[in-house]
């Protein structure tokens, strides 16, 4: 039987005269090896997972960026040996078929400057049996990128590069957390909800809102907002779509947990 999970520090919380294994030191029990690792950027997008609370699961919020995605999973994979790794969040679609709340799994996984990294094969199988009986799930390629594209035309020429008939979306952090699992040999998979159409915009360009670690600061996207009005109601309709994600990602790894149990 796994044990308890506990959710690692986020990046943002430990000071700059802490050491981040040291403090995952703390987080995080002997007695847990075997647990499914959940690896995203943001709170949010684990938040429907982690009110299950439950014990199959281990959490870990890195901030949002391949740094920091690498940097705190090298850092978790120091200390434990997960049974797999699910990299999952939010993305926006590179293609017109991807709705929001779709869910898009990896089978590989790129970034400009580097070989793509390919899904584990077993657990891509086992994402395919539940596709079968799932509406809104389908396979494809991640994208990752160094900043948010907040707007359709970065979405437009990013697709330019997809082979016929792919199916992709864009993230920040898929690359860094495949590659890392790769690398020392865990079974991993990565599945990505899709928050903003293909062809939209997002309502305000977060990257101004981002602090010099990387992670987009909510007073500074409140402040942005308040100099925008027009932009509230686009970032309602997103904190709405938010939510349905997380819901859907959580239904998502439920049923991978359970089908490799």
């Amino acid at each position: 039987m796994l044990l308890q999970s506990v959710a690692a520090t986020p990046i943002e919380e430990i000071s700059k005269d802490t050491d981040l294994k040291s403090m995952l030191l703390l987080t995080t029990r002997d007695d847990s090896i075997g647990r499914m690792l959940v690896v995203a950027a943001l709170g949010r997008e684990l938040a429907a997972l982690k009110h299950d609370a439950d014990p199959r699961f281990a959490f870990l919020e890195t901030g949002e960026g391949a740094t920091n995605a690498e940097r705190a999973l090298l850092a978790w994979l120091d200390l434990e040996t997960p049974q797999a790794v699910f990299g999952i969040g939010f993305a926006g679609a590179l293609s017109d078929s991807l709705r929001p709340g779709d869910l898009v799994v990896a089978r590989e996984c790129r970034t400009a400057g580097s070989e793509p990294v390919r899904t584990t094969q077993g657990l891509l199988e086992v994402a395919r049996r539940i596709q079968n009986d799932a509406a809104g799930v389908t396979f494809g390629v991640t994208v990752t990128v160094d900043e948010i594209v907040c707007q359709a035309e970065g979405k437009r020429k990013l697709a330019m590069m997809l082979g016929p008939d792919e199916i992709a979306c864009v993230d920040m952090e898929s690359s860094a957390v495949a590659r890392v699992c790769a690398d020392r040999g865990v079974p991993f998979l990565i599945a990505r909800a899709i928050t903003d159409l293909f062809s939209e915009d997002l309502p305000l360009d977060f990257n101004r809102s981002r602090g010099p670690d990387g992670r987009v600061r909510s007073w500074k996207v409140i402040t942005a907002a308040l100099g925008r009005p027009s932009s509230i109601k686009g970032l309602r309709e997103l904190q709405r779509r938010s939510m349905v994600c997380s819901e859907n990602l959580a239904g998502l790894i439920r049923r991978l947990a359970a089908d490799i149990d």
